[in-house]
């Protein structure tokens, strides 16, 4: 049996739905000795030649591994799980402000990428929402509408019997550099009929199309939804969403095996995670390493057959 607790120094604040470099835990494993996770150091390890530092595994106890199943798709996120609160010192000294922002950008796009992946399939859809002439409306305007649009569309289902409706949304008021645009919409929803999502909206120009998710799922989709996310959730929900099912083991991925990827990164990834994950295809893997602290990062992304 282990044990959770802060570190001193812990800080119990919010961090915007990101990883704060404050925050740690300490593990106590059965002997007594103490263990320490890097899961929220990640930002660290950004090299992807290894090093000393990243191979020398005496300060790494074990490797966890963490493992996300959403819809079709199954992600490993594998990391060093430390024996020494020195690589923890290390780490903290290292992390910069701008490596912080960009991790809890990272994380914001991957949150909603597992959402859909949970929550929608090919039956679904997508569409874009404009507005005709030259009518601009303002951030309040901007969300009336939309959910004004989100009670006609649910109107619509259940006076056809269709299942409750599922959505995610962005409004769109900018460029992925902060350049003001024309206000849109981008929703993914249940799907129907797409002639009525487009006849709904009722402002101006609709554009739906049919979810065509690829080998990553909706990698790509995510990414265009967030492209103006920049520090923060830009994203809205129906609250009815299922969550992606997380897991994590201490005990799945050996040191051995970490070892092993990192000496043949070419077949060996391939062969471990096929084995592990039975039903699933392996699609992609990267290791990462680190300037700083000891260990490895690995993350591999599986779809199921």
């Amino acid at each position: 049996m282990r044990v959770r607790y802060p570190l001193p120094g812990y800080y119990s604040g919010g961090d915007a739905g990101g990883l704060n470099p404050l925050r740690t835990s300490r593990i106590i494993s059965a002997g007594g000795s103490h263990m320490h996770s890097s899961e929220r150091y990640m930002q660290l390890f950004t090299d992807t030649a290894s090093g000393a530092i990243a191979t020398n595994h005496t300060a790494v106890g074990r490797y966890r591994c963490k493992t996300i199943k959403a819809g079709k798709m199954l992600e490993c996120e594998i990391f060093p799980i430390w024996n020494t609160a020195n690589e923890v010192r290390k780490a903290k000294h290292h992390i910069t402000r701008a490596e912080q922002i960009a991790l809890n950008e990272r994380n914001a796009r991957k949150r909603l990428e597992r959402r859909l992946n949970t929550n929608f399939t090919e039956d679904d859809c997508c569409v874009t929402l404009t507005y005709a002439g030259d009518f601009v409306p303002d951030a309040d305007q901007a969300r009336r509408d939309m959910q004004n649009y989100i009670r006609r569309i649910r109107t619509y289902r259940r006076k056809h019997g269709l299942s409750e409706m599922k959505y995610i949304y962005v409004i769109e008021y900018a460029d992925a550099d902060g350049v003001p645009k024309r206000v849109h919409h981008h929703v993914v929803m249940s799907g129907m009929p797409r002639d009525e999502i487009e006849r709904l909206w009722g402002k101006g120009y609709a554009n739906c199309r049919r979810l065509q998710p690829n080998e990553y799922g909706y990698e790509a989709l995510s990414r265009y939804m967030t492209k103006q996310s920049k520090g923060g959730k830009r994203w809205c929900s129906s609250k009815n969403l299922k969550e992606p099912i997380v897991t994590t083991s201490d005990t799945r991925i050996s040191r051995r095996k970490v070892e092993r990827m990192i000496v043949d990164f070419i077949t060996e990834p391939k062969a471990i995670f096929e084995k592990l994950y039975k039903g699933y295809t392996f699609t992609d893997c990267e290791i990462r390493y680190s300037k700083f602290v000891a260990g490895a990062y690995i993350y591999t992304r599986m779809r199921k057959e």
